[in-house]
């Protein structure tokens, strides 16, 4: 008897929502969030991530949008919370430093071999491009990449490390298509992210021409942040 196969859900987002447990957010957004057509939420970031911080938006998110998919970016291992969906864990590609890539991992799974369920994890290959971003001043990125450059460092994580998802992250800002469509061609079975600075529907098109799934975050802590949503969902959907 043959099993037929499932693709994960993450294969199927077009519109994903990240929201920052440090930063403040209301229930009128949030309640937004759970009606507007998003696929996901990612709970993550890069300072002042804590347990508590980010149960309490888990919490928050479990009340007022129960139907959607709840996802833990993790940054931090003592911030690791119970009860999301799944957890996806960055792997800096273009990081200087070896801790990013695979030592703060080797510390973690030290500490919660036993209790990590694989099935719910989900590991993301990350060409961090924004220079002024907190995650590249953390991370020691090598910001400075040409488009082929980047492409070079996804078809290395897709072809030599086996990583299902690249994340082209420009962190706020408004990131090159042309390095983006040259990761999406190059890595060609890989699913591609993209983060930064999509706060319009003209934005959101353009870079839904080349990446799988949007990431849509900073521009939700504006006060625009209605249209943000609508529109963006309207471009990729």
């Amino acid at each position: 008897m043959t099993t037929a196969h499932t693709s994960p859900p993450w294969r199927h987002w077009r519109h994903v929502v990240k929201l920052d447990p440090a930063r403040q957010i209301t229930d009128e957004v949030v309640q937004a969030i759970a009606a507007s057509g998003t696929d996901a939420v990612f709970l993550g970031g890069t300072q002042d991530i804590t347990y508590e911080n980010t149960n309490t938006l888990l919490g928050r998110l479990r009340r007022h949008a129960p139907q959607l998919p709840l996802w833990q970016e993790v940054s931090a291992s003592d911030a690791v919370v119970d009860g999301v969906d799944g957890y996806c864990i960055p792997i800096v590609l273009n990081t200087t430093d070896p801790h990013w890539l695979i030592g703060a991992h080797a510390q973690a799974i030290e500490k919660f071999g036993p209790w990590i369920d694989w099935s719910k994890v989900l590991v993301e290959g990350y060409l961090v491009l924004n220079p002024d971003a907190a995650v590249a001043q953390l991370t020691g990125a090598n910001t400075a990449l040409t488009p082929q450059a980047a492409a070079s460092y996804a078809a290395a994580a897709e072809a030599l490390f086996s990583m299902p998802v690249l994340y082209v992250e420009y962190s706020g800002t408004f990131g090159d298509p042309a390095l983006l469509a040259e990761v999406a061609r190059t890595a060609r079975r890989a699913h591609i992210f993209y983060g930064g600075g999509i706060d319009s529907y003209e934005k959101a098109a353009t870079m839904a021409q080349h990446a799988d799934t949007l990431i849509i975050g900073n521009a939700l802590y504006t006060a625009n942040w209605q249209q943000v949503l609508h529109d963006t969902i309207r471009a990729v959907k």
